[in-house]
């Protein structure tokens, strides 16, 4: 009988199938994952949800320890390519009354300008698309650099929630924009997710639907030496319970917005509680945007800044899991991050060289 409190994980046995089957043609016709659905029952705001009340666990970001410029590996073509600086939807909100700012990672340069655009800057560089597959059709969710060798997503990227187990063929592409990926492609090495999803029936919200993903070493230069994925992206950092009562930058690329060949931010404060141990915050992404980080303090700290009595910088809070069967609420939901990421936290961590 399965422990449904025990995490899932499982070894890419087959690192070379991987990349045999990502085609540039693959790479293209890749669909977002459907942002899940909170089910029946849950578009009305119920009672609270008990708050944890043990103290935060935390890890803390990192610049990247080694400089690469942008070398933009084509993937795809893409045809509606656009040189707009940035869209802003100032303080929007939906039938909820959730307010929430959403707009375009900018500035966005190409050519010799591209070194200048904060999707190649740290630290937006550490977000990018999760690329994998079910049942041998390609999918895209959003995802985030949390240590050197180790990538955080939703539960739902990684596995069915059910029966139908883990999907296939990750990579990851940080920084990704038009089909381009100026940071090279990434293969997994081995995934886990909480055993709250993986037994949990699939069905949103979920009390930890979220998952971490291993991806190997490779050269970044010709015949130079291997190289870890977070010492060319840096990475966010992460804090567990505090979804509730923070203000978070929400990033992916939800295919609403651009066509997900952009990364977005969508910027807004706690809205109200879902059970079970779930957050809901204003927020106009739909499918695409599943997995991506939602931070706390994400910025470049000022002189004089990080005075106030949350000032862990770049933190993971929470991860993109669900939406509403309407577009109308312009809400989307997070497990809070608890001891189940702490958790799966230690056993990535514990595999030699992914943490340090």
């Amino acid at each position: 009988m399965a422990h449904t409190d025990q995490p899932v994980s499982k070894e890419n046995a087959d690192p070379k199938s991987v990349v045999e089957y990502w085609t540039p043609e693959r790479f293209k016709s890749a669909k977002p994952l459907p942002l899940p659905a909170a089910k029946a029952g849950q578009d009305k705001k119920g009672a609270p949800p008990a708050q944890p009340t043990a103290k935060p666990e935390s890890s803390d970001a990192q610049p990247p320890t080694i400089h690469l410029d942008p070398n933009e590996q084509q993937l795809y073509e893409f045809e509606q390519k656009s040189l707009l600086n940035g869209q802003v939807d100032p303080q929007a909100q939906g039938t909820f009354g959730a307010p929430y700012t959403s707009t375009r990672v900018f500035p966005m340069y190409t050519g010799s300008a591209a070194n200048y655009s904060a999707d190649r800057a740290y630290p937006y560089r550490t977000v990018g698309k999760l690329f994998f597959s079910i049942d041998d059709a390609a999918y895209v969710c959003s995802a985030s650099v949390i240590q050197r060798r180790v990538v955080s997503t939703a539960g739902h990227c990684v596995h069915s929630g059910d029966s139908g187990g883990f999907y296939s063929n990750f990579v990851f592409v940080p920084s990704f924009r038009d089909g381009a990926a100026p940071f090279k492609t990434w293969n997994w090495r081995y995934v886990v997710v909480t055993g709250a999803w993986a037994f949990g029936g699939g069905g949103v919200p979920n009390a930890a639907d979220y998952a971490m993903i291993e991806f190997g070493d490779q050269p970044m230069t010709s015949g130079g030496p291997l190289t870890k994925l977070g010492n060319v992206t840096g990475w966010l950092g992460w804090q567990t319970l505090s979804l509730n009562g923070n203000h978070t930058s929400k990033l992916g690329y939800p295919c609403n917005l651009d066509s997900c060949q952009k990364m977005q931010n969508v910027m807004s404060n706690n809205f109200q509680l879902s059970a079970p141990n779930n957050v809901e915050y204003g927020s106009d992404a739909r499918g695409g945007s599943s997995g991506g980080p939602w931070v706390q303090n994400f910025a470049i700290q000022a002189s004089g800044g990080a005075t106030g009595i949350n000032t862990g910088q770049n933190r993971v809070v929470g991860i993109t899991s669900y939406g509403y069967v309407s577009t109308d609420p312009k809400v989307q939901g997070s497990s809070i991050p608890d001891n189940r990421w702490v958790q799966i936290w230690n056993l990535i961590c514990g595999r030699p060289g992914n943490c340090n």
